[in-house]
Order: C-alpha cells, then structure tokens, then sequence
C-alpha cells in the first residue's frame, strides 16, 4: 500500500473511531476531575496529563503563570508565605472536603454548568459545613474540560472564582 494512501486510511479510521466513541457527559468529567483533586495521592499543578485531560487551555495558561509567580515570589522572599496553587485551589479550601455529590446540570451546546455540593466529615477543619460549587465546563477538542469553578459563598469561604484566584496568584511580587 502507498503511504498516501495508508494515511489517508489511517486517518478516515481515526475520525470514525472519535465518532464512534463518544466524549464523557459533563457530569462524569466533573465527577472523575473531582475524585482526582480528593485523592491525597494526586498532586493537579505537577500532573500535565490531568490538567490536559480536564482543564481548558485557558485554565492550563492561568495555573502556569499562578505556578512561576509563586515560585519567583517564594524564591524573592523565603522568609514569607506565599500562595501557591495546588488542588486546593480547585477546592477553594485548604482543608478538603469529604464528600461532593452532583446536584444539577445545564448543557447548552458547546458549555455546560454542574452544580456539586460539598460536605465536610466529623474529623476535618469543617466538620458537618457544605458548600455549594458550579463547574463550568465548554467543550474543547470534542471533550469536556473545565472552564472555570465558582465557589458561593459560606460561613468560612468567600466567593470566588479559579481563574480569578490563579490570576490573583499570578500577581503576587
């Protein structure tokens, strides 16, 4: 087989495979995104094929940035703390939560929103506090990724957004 032709083979199987198989709901990726950020073993800022997998290139850019201005900040002034973005960040809580569950979603063709709920259990800094979070998710490369978290407000957490908290860190001097 000529090697023009194979390529074009190849790649009319490729297309039909990413056809054929469909991309995660927006719920499952915010599911799957959020078990990874709750799990101790996971680390968001240091894992390029998770923030590939979940996050648009605009949320990639911003914690890019967020990372070097802490550690330029860090290494300018050692003697002080510095906010520096982890999967905290994500959380909108140093102390994570125990729990999340889903509680609605809204898909309007290339964007999505999914509501979660948060719970803190009886052994952490919060304990029996929920809070309310949307994940804002659009469509890139034929998949989900999240856009942007908005965290509500409660009783120990201002409102806020990531992008705003990763370009907030990206400031720091």
């Amino acid at each position: 087989m000529k090697p023009p032709l194979l390529a074009l083979l190849l790649g009319i199987i490729t297309a039909f495979t990413a056809l054929a198989a469909p991309s995660p709901t927006p719920d499952a990726t915010v599911n799957d995104f959020f078990t990874y950020l709750l799990s101790k073993k996971h680390a968001i800022v240091k894992d390029s094929a998770a923030q590939t997998r979940w996050l648009t290139k605009d949320v990639r850019h911003s914690l890019v940035t967020a990372e070097a201005a802490s550690n330029k900040a860090a290494k300018a002034h050692p003697n002080e703390q510095v906010d520096s973005p982890d999967n905290g960040t994500f959380l909108a809580a140093w102390d994570p939560p125990t729990s999340f569950k889903i509680t609605s979603t809204k898909v309007k063709d290339a964007t999505a929103s999914v509501d979660l709920l948060f719970t803190w259990g009886p052994k952490t800094e919060y304990a029996g506090e929920t809070r309310k979070m949307t994940v804002l998710l659009a469509q890139e490369d034929g998949v989900w990724r999240v856009s942007d978290i908005h965290s509500l407000a409660a009783k120990f957490n201002n409102a806020s957004t990531l992008l705003s908290d990763l370009r907030d860190m990206a400031k720091q001097h």
